[in-house]
């Protein structure tokens, strides 16, 4: 069914002086085509070749009108990030992953590698392709994140497989499996081919999780200097078979999470017994985080970090 309802002018967006009204959905705006030509080869043509000649709905206060095929919404963040300078600042200044999304996808669809650079720049911040930065970016998560997730995982995914950027995948994908249970109804959406990904890497984590903790079984060391220990790690290796949640059995889909060690170090492990055990969790992780891209039937993490390079730089 058509939409008749008269389109509005985003009054931030709609310039007295420019000379083109670009309309996306509802929303039309009133832009300078030198400006936009000068930014965007793609816009550059598209003012530039012989247009027909314009029909007399097709044009605003004399100016052609220019229809995109984009939603309104990712529109006015890719126009006001052209045309406001202090909208769309690199990282660390704060903004909202929709923003990022939107203006990352439209920047690579009207080809702008400076804007595509800088909205990667801000995703690049949540998805690092070493597992130290990883790490280090969930423990420091909350005193340093400044990017507001006002989004589904699933958008992002397809967004970032769109335009091309893989290493921003595996940490996306990871970060939202290994904190859903497997029948949660937010995969409902999921096109088959995602869901065939997401079930398998959950599958994945889960027996990662039994790996990453093996290190439980060499301890106590021989060595142990503390006669709780064996509590201790009794009650770990007992957590990560799974633990009760208002009546339902939860498990640890998190083989890169570090909470055995924060728990059993909190009720004092003894220096010992995590120098025996630290590595070899250590190591597990190392060698899970490698097979990630594998899992997730994408390139491998050499591969993925050259696509950044030859985008970033």
């Amino acid at each position: 069914m058509a939409n008749n309802t008269a389109p509005e002018r985003v009054d931030y967006l709609w310039f007295p002086d420019a000379d083109l009204v670009l309309r996306a959905e509802n929303s039309m705006f009133r832009v300078s085509s030198g400006i936009l030509a000068a930014r965007s080869s793609v816009f550059r043509d598209m003012t530039t070749l012989p247009q027909p000649m314009p029909l007399e709905d097709e044009t605003v206060d004399g100016c052609i009108v220019v229809r995109l095929h984009d939603s309104a919404a990712e529109a006015k963040c890719f126009l006001r990030a052209i045309f406001d300078s202090s909208f769309f600042m690199p990282p660390p200044s704060t903004v909202l992953l929709t923003t990022v999304i939107g203006v990352m996808r439209l920047a690579h669809k009207y080809h702008i590698p400076y804007l595509f650079r800088r909205a990667i720049s801000h995703l690049d911040v949540l998805c690092p392709t070493a597992l130290s930065e990883f790490q280090a970016s969930i423990a420091s998560l909350a005193m340093t994140h400044h990017i507001i997730l006002d989004m589904q995982p699933v958008s992002i995914i397809r967004t970032v497989s769109e335009v091309g950027a893989l290493w921003l995948l595996p940490v996306v994908y990871y970060s939202w499996i290994s904190n859903l249970p497997p029948t949660s109804e937010i995969f409902d959406g999921l096109q088959p081919n995602e869901l065939r990904i997401c079930w398998a890497a959950q599958l994945q984590c889960m027996r990662a999780v039994g790996i990453t903790n093996r290190f439980l079984r060499n301890l106590p060391t021989d060595s142990c200097s503390s006669a709780q220990c064996s509590d201790l790690i009794c009650d770990a290796q007992s957590s990560v078979d799974g633990w009760s949640e208002d009546g339902e059995i939860v498990l640890d889909l998190d083989p890169l999470g570090s909470w055995v060690f924060s728990y059993m170090n909190a009720r004092q492990l003894c220096p010992e017994c995590e120098a025996v055990g630290r590595p070899l969790f250590s190591n597990a992780q190392e060698q899970f985080w490698e097979r990630l891209p594998g899992i997730l039937a994408l390139p491998t993490w050499a591969e993925l970090i050259e696509m950044r390079r030859k985008v970033m730089e």
